[in-house]
């Protein structure tokens, strides 16, 4: 189920935030960074973007990427971030990702009627 409709209801624009984890073999370091280069720069409805790289023992190299949105723009915008890393998981063996959507705390608030102070 999309959370679009359960936002409409209430009437909060979120600004979400896509939080990336991905994983692959250290050996693909260098398939993974010519993959990046060939990328887009500039996503649709994302307003910045960081990345932090760390060696994650017998898993290989582990990325954390946060990804904020446009305010009420986080479904469109996890679509445009599907298909940044569709070709990574596609065409690179061992790479993987999992995909999760944040919410700050007082758009959360928000979303049952509160207001954080």
């Amino acid at each position: 189920m999309s959370i679009n409709p359960i936002l409409k209801k209430i009437k909060v624009r979120i600004i979400g935030i896509i939080f990336v984890t991905s994983w692959y073999p250290p050996h693909k370091t260098i398939d993974v960074a010519k993959m990046i280069l060939k990328q887009p720069r500039e996503i649709p409805n994302v307003t910045k973007w960081r990345v932090y790289n760390t060696a994650d023992g017998k898993d290989g190299m582990k990325q954390y990427h946060l990804i904020y949105t446009e305010r009420g723009k986080l479904e469109e915008a996890g679509m445009a971030v599907y298909k940044y890393f569709f070709p990574f998981v596609s065409q690179i063996e061992g790479y993987y990702i999992k995909i999760e959507n944040l919410v700050g705390v007082s758009d959360s608030y928000k979303m049952v009627g509160m207001k954080w102070e």
